[in-house]
């Protein structure tokens, strides 16, 4: 079971890679991919090689909280 690893977002680089998201939500590989792959998901592509601003990130977790 994958856990959370991330104490503070504001440490990470400005441009997270997948592995940064999965320690951040605390997901598996293949889900953290699989929501890489969902729309809205703020994910820019290099070739195979996604990547993920993180300010962007931010703002799509907090969007996705329910009121």
């Amino acid at each position: 079971m994958a856990t959370a690893t991330v104490k503070d977002i504001q440490a990470l680089p400005a441009v997270l890679t997948m592995k940064h998201i999965q320690e951040v939500l605390g997901l598996s590989k293949p889900k953290t991919y699989e929501l890489a792959h969902t729309r809205g998901f703020p994910v820019v592509k290099f070739g195979k090689a996604l990547r993920v601003p993180r300010d962007a990130f931010m703002h799509w977790l907090n969007d996705q909280v329910e009121s």
